[in-house]
Protein backbone atom coordinates (compact mmCIF):
# COMPACT_ATOMS: atom_id res chain seq x y z
CA UNK A 1 0.00 0.00 0.00
CA UNK A 2 2.68 2.27 0.77
CA UNK A 3 4.58 1.72 -2.55
CA UNK A 4 1.20 3.13 -3.80
CA UNK A 5 1.37 6.22 -2.05
CA UNK A 6 4.84 7.22 -2.49
CA UNK A 7 4.08 6.37 -6.70
CA UNK A 8 1.09 8.19 -6.22
CA UNK A 9 3.09 11.45 -4.99
CA UNK A 10 5.44 11.02 -7.38
CA UNK A 11 3.45 11.42 -10.12
CA UNK A 12 1.51 14.22 -8.47
CA UNK A 13 4.75 16.28 -8.40
CA UNK A 14 5.43 15.72 -11.93
CA UNK A 15 2.34 16.85 -12.68
CA UNK A 16 2.22 20.17 -11.05
CA UNK A 17 6.15 20.90 -11.36
CA UNK A 18 5.23 23.32 -13.99
CA UNK A 19 1.90 24.35 -12.98
CA UNK A 20 1.41 25.54 -9.06
CA UNK A 21 -2.05 26.43 -8.08
CA UNK A 22 -2.94 28.37 -5.41
CA UNK A 23 -7.06 28.79 -4.64
CA UNK A 24 -8.42 29.43 -8.48
CA UNK A 25 -5.29 31.38 -9.36
CA UNK A 26 -2.82 29.17 -11.24
CA UNK A 27 0.52 30.30 -13.12
CA UNK A 28 2.67 28.13 -15.42
CA UNK A 29 6.23 27.66 -16.02
CA UNK A 30 7.07 27.00 -19.58
CA UNK A 31 10.33 26.07 -20.94
CA UNK A 32 10.87 26.26 -24.08
CA UNK A 33 13.76 25.41 -26.35
CA UNK A 34 13.67 26.97 -29.85
CA UNK A 35 11.16 29.57 -31.61
CA UNK A 36 7.95 28.91 -32.07
CA UNK A 37 7.73 25.79 -29.09
CA UNK A 38 5.68 27.63 -26.72
CA UNK A 39 2.34 26.21 -28.14
CA UNK A 40 3.03 22.66 -27.70
CA UNK A 41 4.90 23.27 -24.16
CA UNK A 42 1.49 24.68 -23.26
CA UNK A 43 -0.36 21.87 -23.99
CA UNK A 44 -4.20 21.46 -23.05
CA UNK A 45 -3.10 23.94 -19.83
CA UNK A 46 -3.39 27.03 -22.24
CA UNK A 47 -6.86 27.86 -21.20
CA UNK A 48 -6.32 27.23 -17.29
CA UNK A 49 -3.70 29.17 -16.42
CA UNK A 50 -4.04 33.17 -15.18
CA UNK A 51 -0.07 33.85 -14.88
CA UNK A 52 2.70 32.64 -17.65
CA UNK A 53 6.11 32.06 -17.33
CA UNK A 54 8.22 31.83 -19.90
CA UNK A 55 12.11 30.65 -19.93
CA UNK A 56 13.91 30.43 -23.33
CA UNK A 57 14.12 31.73 -26.86
CA UNK A 58 10.31 33.17 -28.39
CA UNK A 59 9.15 34.85 -31.17
CA UNK A 60 6.14 36.47 -33.20
CA UNK A 61 4.59 33.14 -33.55
CA UNK A 62 4.76 31.89 -29.59
CA UNK A 63 3.15 35.84 -29.26
CA UNK A 64 0.10 34.69 -31.23
CA UNK A 65 0.16 31.80 -28.17
CA UNK A 66 0.24 34.03 -25.54
CA UNK A 67 -2.47 36.14 -27.23
CA UNK A 68 -4.80 33.16 -28.10
CA UNK A 69 -4.37 32.15 -23.66
CA UNK A 70 -5.34 35.80 -23.33
CA UNK A 71 -8.60 36.63 -25.70
CA UNK A 72 -9.55 32.38 -24.84
CA UNK A 73 -8.59 31.12 -21.93
CA UNK A 74 -8.01 33.46 -18.08
CA UNK A 75 -4.23 34.52 -18.82
CA UNK A 76 -4.10 38.15 -17.44
CA UNK A 77 -0.09 38.42 -16.35
CA UNK A 78 2.56 37.47 -18.69
CA UNK A 79 6.32 37.13 -17.54
CA UNK A 80 9.05 37.32 -19.90
CA UNK A 81 11.60 38.46 -17.72
CA UNK A 82 13.25 34.99 -18.16
CA UNK A 83 12.82 34.98 -22.51
CA UNK A 84 15.15 35.16 -24.91
CA UNK A 85 12.71 37.45 -27.52
CA UNK A 86 13.84 37.38 -30.76
CA UNK A 87 15.62 40.21 -32.15
CA UNK A 88 15.22 41.66 -28.37
CA UNK A 89 12.17 43.42 -30.29
CA UNK A 90 9.10 43.14 -29.17
CA UNK A 91 7.44 42.38 -32.23
CA UNK A 92 4.79 44.47 -34.24
CA UNK A 93 1.20 43.98 -33.35
CA UNK A 94 2.91 40.96 -30.55
CA UNK A 95 0.45 41.06 -28.03
CA UNK A 96 -2.74 42.55 -30.15
CA UNK A 97 -5.71 40.51 -30.85
CA UNK A 98 -6.46 42.11 -34.34
CA UNK A 99 -10.46 41.31 -33.89
CA UNK A 100 -11.02 42.35 -30.18
CA UNK A 101 -9.51 45.79 -31.55
CA UNK A 102 -11.50 45.96 -34.77
CA UNK A 103 -14.71 46.18 -32.95
CA UNK A 104 -12.68 48.66 -30.32
CA UNK A 105 -12.61 45.68 -27.42
CA UNK A 106 -9.75 45.39 -25.60
CA UNK A 107 -7.36 42.27 -24.86
CA UNK A 108 -8.00 41.62 -20.86
CA UNK A 109 -3.87 41.30 -20.12
CA UNK A 110 -3.37 43.47 -17.47
CA UNK A 111 0.76 43.05 -16.22
CA UNK A 112 3.51 42.64 -18.17
CA UNK A 113 7.14 41.95 -17.51
CA UNK A 114 9.93 42.37 -19.91
CA UNK A 115 13.63 41.11 -20.16
CA UNK A 116 16.40 43.64 -19.57
CA UNK A 117 17.91 43.33 -22.89
CA UNK A 118 14.63 45.16 -24.75
CA UNK A 119 16.12 47.10 -27.27
CA UNK A 120 12.88 47.73 -29.32
CA UNK A 121 8.99 48.02 -28.94
CA UNK A 122 7.38 47.49 -32.70
CA UNK A 123 4.06 49.38 -33.85
CA UNK A 124 0.94 48.44 -32.04
CA UNK A 125 2.99 46.38 -30.16
CA UNK A 126 0.68 46.60 -26.78
CA UNK A 127 -2.04 48.26 -28.57
CA UNK A 128 -5.59 48.00 -27.23
CA UNK A 129 -4.49 46.12 -23.75
CA UNK A 130 -6.23 46.28 -20.18
CA UNK A 131 -2.71 46.95 -19.16
CA UNK A 132 -1.81 48.42 -15.76
CA UNK A 133 1.55 47.73 -15.31
CA UNK A 134 4.89 47.00 -17.30
CA UNK A 135 8.73 47.39 -16.96
CA UNK A 136 10.90 49.82 -19.45
CA UNK A 137 13.59 48.39 -19.66
CA UNK A 138 16.53 50.69 -19.60
CA UNK A 139 18.13 49.02 -22.54
CA UNK A 140 14.78 50.34 -24.73
CA UNK A 141 16.08 52.56 -27.52
CA UNK A 142 12.97 52.59 -29.81
CA UNK A 143 9.48 52.58 -29.27
CA UNK A 144 7.09 51.78 -32.58
CA UNK A 145 4.24 54.02 -33.90
CA UNK A 146 1.17 53.18 -31.43
CA UNK A 147 2.85 50.39 -29.25
CA UNK A 148 0.53 51.89 -26.17
CA UNK A 149 -2.52 52.99 -27.66
CA UNK A 150 -5.69 52.93 -26.38
CA UNK A 151 -3.89 51.44 -23.03
CA UNK A 152 -6.88 53.10 -20.93
CA UNK A 153 -5.79 51.39 -17.68
CA UNK A 154 -2.06 51.99 -18.08
CA UNK A 155 -0.69 53.65 -14.55
CA UNK A 156 2.97 53.54 -14.77
CA UNK A 157 3.71 56.74 -12.83
CA UNK A 158 6.32 58.11 -13.44
CA UNK A 159 6.48 56.69 -16.83
CA UNK A 160 10.09 57.12 -17.26
CA UNK A 161 11.54 56.81 -21.11
CA UNK A 162 15.21 55.34 -21.09
CA UNK A 163 17.92 57.86 -21.79
CA UNK A 164 19.11 56.95 -25.54
CA UNK A 165 15.26 57.24 -26.33
CA UNK A 166 14.97 59.93 -29.05
CA UNK A 167 11.59 60.25 -30.36
CA UNK A 168 7.86 59.51 -28.94
CA UNK A 169 6.49 58.19 -31.91
CA UNK A 170 3.02 58.96 -33.79
CA UNK A 171 0.10 57.86 -31.39
CA UNK A 172 2.11 55.92 -29.13
CA UNK A 173 0.70 56.97 -25.76
CA UNK A 174 -2.58 58.54 -27.60
CA UNK A 175 -6.25 57.33 -25.05
CA UNK A 176 -3.78 56.64 -21.78
CA UNK A 177 -5.94 57.95 -19.27
CA UNK A 178 -4.49 56.62 -16.05
CA UNK A 179 -0.70 58.51 -17.12
CA UNK A 180 0.29 60.69 -14.59
CA UNK A 181 3.73 61.64 -15.10
CA UNK A 182 6.43 61.45 -17.94
CA UNK A 183 9.82 61.47 -17.93
CA UNK A 184 11.36 62.16 -20.80
CA UNK A 185 15.10 61.55 -21.44
CA UNK A 186 17.86 64.44 -22.63
CA UNK A 187 18.32 62.71 -25.83
CA UNK A 188 14.66 63.07 -26.78
CA UNK A 189 14.32 64.95 -29.91
CA UNK A 190 10.97 64.55 -31.36
CA UNK A 191 7.21 63.93 -30.13
CA UNK A 192 5.45 62.94 -32.87
CA UNK A 193 1.58 63.27 -34.04
CA UNK A 194 -1.08 62.49 -31.30
CA UNK A 195 1.98 61.13 -29.15
CA UNK A 196 0.20 62.14 -25.87
CA UNK A 197 -3.26 63.14 -27.33
CA UNK A 198 -5.93 62.85 -24.77
CA UNK A 199 -3.75 61.10 -22.55
CA UNK A 200 -4.41 63.51 -19.33
CA UNK A 201 -0.68 63.44 -17.61
CA UNK A 202 -0.42 65.90 -15.71
CA UNK A 203 3.38 66.41 -15.25
CA UNK A 204 5.65 66.34 -18.07
CA UNK A 205 9.26 67.94 -19.13
CA UNK A 206 10.64 68.87 -21.87
CA UNK A 207 14.71 68.85 -21.80
CA UNK A 208 16.78 71.11 -23.91
CA UNK A 209 17.60 69.33 -27.36
CA UNK A 210 13.91 68.95 -27.96
CA UNK A 211 13.01 70.12 -31.36
CA UNK A 212 10.34 68.85 -32.95
CA UNK A 213 6.53 68.58 -31.06
CA UNK A 214 4.24 66.98 -33.32
CA UNK A 215 0.33 68.73 -34.52
CA UNK A 216 -2.51 67.61 -31.61
CA UNK A 217 0.59 65.78 -29.79
CA UNK A 218 -0.61 67.31 -26.28
CA UNK A 219 -4.16 67.50 -26.76
CA UNK A 220 -6.26 66.83 -24.00
CA UNK A 221 -3.54 66.62 -21.30
CA UNK A 222 -4.14 67.89 -18.28
CA UNK A 223 -0.68 69.88 -17.53
CA UNK A 224 -0.63 72.72 -15.14
CA UNK A 225 2.82 74.49 -17.11
CA UNK A 226 4.70 73.92 -20.30
CA UNK A 227 8.38 75.42 -20.50
CA UNK A 228 9.77 74.87 -24.20
CA UNK A 229 13.51 74.82 -24.89
CA UNK A 230 15.36 76.65 -26.61
CA UNK A 231 16.18 73.94 -29.08
CA UNK A 232 12.22 73.51 -29.94
CA UNK A 233 12.22 74.53 -33.69
CA UNK A 234 8.57 73.06 -35.14
CA UNK A 235 5.28 73.09 -32.84
CA UNK A 236 2.11 70.94 -35.02
CA UNK A 237 -1.19 73.14 -34.74
CA UNK A 238 -3.32 72.37 -31.40
CA UNK A 239 -0.21 70.57 -29.95
CA UNK A 240 -1.59 71.72 -26.63
CA UNK A 241 -5.24 72.78 -27.51
CA UNK A 242 -7.32 71.59 -24.66
CA UNK A 243 -5.34 71.43 -21.59
CA UNK A 244 -7.93 72.43 -19.28
CA UNK A 245 -5.72 72.87 -16.63
CA UNK A 246 -2.84 74.51 -17.99
CA UNK A 247 -2.23 77.84 -16.37
CA UNK A 248 1.62 79.02 -17.97
CA UNK A 249 3.47 78.71 -21.31
CA UNK A 250 6.55 79.74 -21.36
CA UNK A 251 8.12 79.71 -25.25
CA UNK A 252 11.68 80.13 -26.19
CA UNK A 253 13.83 83.07 -27.42
CA UNK A 254 14.23 82.13 -31.51
CA UNK A 255 10.96 80.68 -32.28
CA UNK A 256 9.12 82.90 -35.20
CA UNK A 257 5.43 81.50 -35.56
CA UNK A 258 2.82 80.29 -33.01
CA UNK A 259 1.12 77.36 -35.11
CA UNK A 260 -2.67 77.12 -35.40
CA UNK A 261 -4.59 76.25 -32.51
CA UNK A 262 -1.67 76.18 -30.58
CA UNK A 263 -3.50 76.11 -27.06
CA UNK A 264 -6.72 76.57 -28.13
CA UNK A 265 -9.52 76.32 -25.27
CA UNK A 266 -7.06 76.00 -22.26
CA UNK A 267 -10.06 77.74 -20.42
CA UNK A 268 -6.96 78.02 -16.63
CA UNK A 269 -4.45 79.60 -19.17
CA UNK A 270 -3.44 83.04 -17.74
CA UNK A 271 0.25 83.67 -18.98
CA UNK A 272 1.85 83.22 -22.30
CA UNK A 273 5.07 84.40 -22.32
CA UNK A 274 5.43 85.22 -26.51
CA UNK A 275 9.28 85.45 -27.28
CA UNK A 276 10.22 88.89 -28.77
CA UNK A 277 11.50 86.80 -31.80
CA UNK A 278 8.09 86.08 -32.63
CA UNK A 279 6.76 87.46 -35.88
CA UNK A 280 3.58 85.22 -36.60
CA UNK A 281 0.50 84.48 -34.37
CA UNK A 282 -1.57 82.10 -36.80
CA UNK A 283 -5.05 81.44 -36.56
CA UNK A 284 -7.15 80.70 -33.47
CA UNK A 285 -3.90 80.22 -31.66
CA UNK A 286 -5.05 80.88 -28.06
CA UNK A 287 -8.77 80.96 -29.22
CA UNK A 288 -11.06 79.98 -26.44
CA UNK A 289 -7.82 80.84 -23.30
CA UNK A 290 -10.61 82.62 -21.09
CA UNK A 291 -8.25 84.09 -18.80
CA UNK A 292 -5.55 85.11 -20.87
CA UNK A 293 -3.54 88.02 -21.00
CA UNK A 294 -0.29 88.26 -22.66
CA UNK A 295 1.86 91.07 -24.17
CA UNK A 296 2.40 91.07 -27.91
CA UNK A 297 6.00 90.87 -29.24
CA UNK A 298 8.27 93.69 -30.70
CA UNK A 299 8.31 92.29 -34.11
CA UNK A 300 4.85 90.57 -34.65
CA UNK A 301 3.87 91.61 -38.01
CA UNK A 302 1.11 89.14 -38.41
CA UNK A 303 -2.34 87.22 -36.23
CA UNK A 304 -4.81 84.87 -37.71
CA UNK A 305 -8.04 84.56 -38.07
CA UNK A 306 -9.36 84.31 -34.17
CA UNK A 307 -6.40 84.03 -32.74
CA UNK A 308 -7.44 85.98 -29.39
CA UNK A 309 -11.02 85.40 -29.35
CA UNK A 310 -12.40 85.20 -26.41
CA UNK A 311 -9.55 85.71 -24.14
CA UNK A 312 -9.31 88.21 -21.02
CA UNK A 313 -7.24 90.57 -22.86
CA UNK A 314 -7.20 94.25 -20.90
CA UNK A 315 -4.93 95.98 -23.04
CA UNK A 316 -3.94 95.32 -26.41
CA UNK A 317 -0.40 97.03 -28.18
CA UNK A 318 0.26 96.78 -31.56
CA UNK A 319 4.12 97.76 -32.44
CA UNK A 320 5.05 99.24 -35.48
CA UNK A 321 5.82 96.51 -37.26
CA UNK A 322 2.29 95.11 -37.76
CA UNK A 323 0.69 94.25 -41.20
CA UNK A 324 -2.29 92.56 -40.53
CA UNK A 325 -5.05 91.51 -38.20
CA UNK A 326 -7.43 88.15 -39.05
CA UNK A 327 -10.92 87.64 -39.14
CA UNK A 328 -12.59 88.19 -35.48
CA UNK A 329 -8.64 87.64 -34.45
CA UNK A 330 -9.69 90.21 -31.17
CA UNK A 331 -13.39 89.29 -30.98
CA UNK A 332 -15.52 89.14 -27.67
CA UNK A 333 -12.97 90.58 -25.36
CA UNK A 334 -15.24 91.89 -22.92
CA UNK A 335 -12.48 93.22 -20.57
CA UNK A 336 -10.77 95.29 -23.31
CA UNK A 337 -10.15 98.63 -22.02
CA UNK A 338 -7.78 100.02 -24.55
CA UNK A 339 -5.52 99.46 -27.77
CA UNK A 340 -2.01 100.88 -28.48
CA UNK A 341 -1.55 100.51 -32.48
CA UNK A 342 2.00 102.23 -33.07
CA UNK A 343 1.97 101.93 -36.74
CA UNK A 344 1.44 105.15 -38.36
CA UNK A 345 -0.32 103.34 -41.11
CA UNK A 346 -3.29 101.12 -39.60
CA UNK A 347 -2.21 97.37 -40.19
CA UNK A 348 -4.94 95.61 -42.50
CA UNK A 349 -7.62 94.14 -41.45
CA UNK A 350 -9.97 90.86 -42.41
CA UNK A 351 -11.72 91.73 -45.59
CA UNK A 352 -14.21 89.83 -47.16
CA UNK A 353 -16.05 92.02 -50.28
CA UNK A 354 -19.10 89.70 -49.62
CA UNK A 355 -19.61 91.31 -46.19
CA UNK A 356 -19.10 94.54 -44.85
CA UNK A 357 -19.56 94.74 -41.48
CA UNK A 358 -16.85 96.98 -40.26
CA UNK A 359 -16.14 94.57 -37.33
CA UNK A 360 -14.65 91.58 -38.80
CA UNK A 361 -11.42 91.80 -36.53
CA UNK A 362 -12.31 93.26 -33.39
CA UNK A 363 -16.35 93.08 -33.02
CA UNK A 364 -18.51 90.49 -31.17
CA UNK A 365 -18.53 91.84 -27.32
CA UNK A 366 -15.57 93.57 -27.79
CA UNK A 367 -16.16 97.16 -26.74
CA UNK A 368 -16.02 99.51 -29.35
CA UNK A 369 -15.81 103.00 -27.18
CA UNK A 370 -12.76 102.35 -25.84
CA UNK A 371 -9.64 104.79 -26.31
CA UNK A 372 -7.43 103.38 -29.20
CA UNK A 373 -3.91 105.66 -29.03
CA UNK A 374 -2.40 105.63 -32.72
CA UNK A 375 0.73 107.80 -33.84
CA UNK A 376 0.26 111.73 -34.29
CA UNK A 377 -1.08 112.58 -37.93
CA UNK A 378 -2.89 108.91 -38.40
CA UNK A 379 -5.53 109.17 -36.72
CA UNK A 380 -7.72 109.98 -40.17
CA UNK A 381 -6.70 107.05 -41.84
CA UNK A 382 -7.22 104.49 -38.24
CA UNK A 383 -11.08 106.45 -38.80
CA UNK A 384 -11.37 105.48 -42.42
CA UNK A 385 -9.82 101.80 -42.18
CA UNK A 386 -11.70 99.02 -42.82
CA UNK A 387 -11.74 96.93 -39.44
CA UNK A 388 -10.50 100.00 -37.28
CA UNK A 389 -13.91 101.95 -38.14
CA UNK A 390 -15.43 99.77 -35.46
CA UNK A 391 -13.81 102.21 -32.95
CA UNK A 392 -15.56 104.99 -31.79
CA UNK A 393 -12.64 106.71 -29.82
CA UNK A 394 -9.43 106.84 -31.72
CA UNK A 395 -6.70 109.48 -30.20
CA UNK A 396 -3.81 110.51 -31.52
CA UNK A 397 -0.74 110.47 -29.46
CA UNK A 398 3.46 110.09 -28.96
CA UNK A 399 3.19 108.52 -25.81
CA UNK A 400 3.30 104.91 -26.08
CA UNK A 401 4.32 101.66 -23.38
CA UNK A 402 7.89 101.93 -23.06
CA UNK A 403 9.84 99.03 -24.85
CA UNK A 404 8.58 99.64 -28.61
CA UNK A 405 9.76 102.20 -30.82
CA UNK A 406 6.89 104.21 -33.07
CA UNK A 407 8.38 105.72 -36.14
CA UNK A 408 7.65 109.18 -37.05
CA UNK A 409 5.20 109.57 -40.18
CA UNK A 410 6.65 110.53 -43.41
CA UNK A 411 5.58 113.74 -44.92
CA UNK A 412 6.54 112.04 -48.32
CA UNK A 413 5.63 108.51 -49.33
CA UNK A 414 8.43 106.11 -50.62
CA UNK A 415 6.30 104.74 -53.28
CA UNK A 416 3.19 104.01 -55.09
CA UNK A 417 1.72 100.92 -55.42
CA UNK A 418 -1.57 99.88 -57.98
CA UNK A 419 -2.72 97.62 -60.07
CA UNK A 420 -3.13 97.55 -63.27
CA UNK A 421 -4.03 95.36 -66.74
CA UNK A 422 -3.39 92.41 -63.94
CA UNK A 423 -0.61 93.08 -62.95
CA UNK A 424 0.65 94.91 -59.14
CA UNK A 425 3.18 97.86 -59.52
CA UNK A 426 5.37 99.07 -56.88
CA UNK A 427 6.76 102.05 -58.82
CA UNK A 428 9.33 103.93 -56.78
CA UNK A 429 10.40 107.35 -58.19
CA UNK A 430 14.27 107.71 -57.17
CA UNK A 431 16.72 104.73 -57.34
CA UNK A 432 17.16 104.16 -53.29
CA UNK A 433 20.28 104.17 -51.46
CA UNK A 434 19.74 100.86 -49.69
CA UNK A 435 17.30 97.90 -50.51
CA UNK A 436 13.50 98.29 -49.07
CA UNK A 437 11.29 94.98 -48.06
CA UNK A 438 8.27 94.16 -49.63
CA UNK A 439 5.50 91.38 -49.37
CA UNK A 440 2.55 90.47 -51.31
CA UNK A 441 -0.45 88.60 -49.57
CA UNK A 442 -3.48 87.40 -50.72
CA UNK A 443 -6.54 88.63 -48.48
CA UNK A 444 -6.73 85.04 -46.48
CA UNK A 445 -3.09 85.63 -45.58
CA UNK A 446 -1.61 83.71 -48.16
CA UNK A 447 2.11 85.00 -48.72
CA UNK A 448 3.02 85.16 -52.76
CA UNK A 449 5.95 86.44 -52.74
CA UNK A 450 8.49 88.77 -50.39
CA UNK A 451 11.77 90.26 -51.22
CA UNK A 452 13.69 93.87 -51.16
CA UNK A 453 13.67 96.38 -53.99
CA UNK A 454 15.77 99.57 -54.67
CA UNK A 455 13.89 100.33 -57.69
CA UNK A 456 10.25 99.70 -59.39
CA UNK A 457 8.89 96.27 -59.55
CA UNK A 458 6.03 94.64 -61.70
CA UNK A 459 4.45 91.79 -60.74
CA UNK A 460 2.10 89.63 -62.90
CA UNK A 461 -0.79 88.48 -60.12
CA UNK A 462 -2.49 85.20 -60.47
CA UNK A 463 -5.80 86.05 -60.15
CA UNK A 464 -8.34 88.98 -59.54
CA UNK A 465 -9.03 90.21 -56.19
CA UNK A 466 -7.47 92.02 -53.01
CA UNK A 467 -4.13 91.76 -52.42
CA UNK A 468 -2.55 93.30 -49.33
CA UNK A 469 0.96 94.66 -50.20
CA UNK A 470 3.63 96.05 -47.55
CA UNK A 471 6.31 98.22 -48.38
CA UNK A 472 8.76 99.22 -45.69
CA UNK A 473 6.70 100.48 -43.56
CA UNK A 474 3.51 101.32 -45.32
CA UNK A 475 0.54 98.84 -45.83
CA UNK A 476 -1.69 98.81 -48.90
CA UNK A 477 -4.50 97.52 -49.64
CA UNK A 478 -4.93 96.78 -53.73
CA UNK A 479 -8.14 95.57 -55.39
CA UNK A 480 -7.16 94.18 -58.58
Amino acid sequence: MKRFYYLFVFLSFILFSSQKVYGQASFFDAHVSKYGELEQVLGDKWDKIDSLIVHGPINKADFKTIVRCARDGSMRIVNLQYAQIENNKIPDFGFVDRDKSRFGNHLDIRRIILPDNITEFGEYAFYGLTLETINIPSSLRKLGNNCFDENRWLSVNPLIIPEGVTEIPTQCFQFCYKLKKVVLPSTIKTIGILAFFDSLVDDMNFPEGLDSIGYLSMHGARLTEVVLPKTIKKIGFEAFGSNSKLKRVVLPEGLTEIPDKFCCSCIELEQTVIPESVTKINKEAFEGCLKLKTNLPPKLKWIGDGAFSSCSLDSIVFPATMEYIGKEAFEDLEKLKKIYSMSPIPPVCYYDPMVNFGDESFGGSTPSDIPVYVPIGSGEKYREAFGWNYFTNIIETDKFPTGIVSPKMGKNEQCRVYGKDNELVIEIPNLLSSPIHYSIYSIDGTMIEQGNLIKSYTLRMPAKGVYIVRVGNTTHKIFM
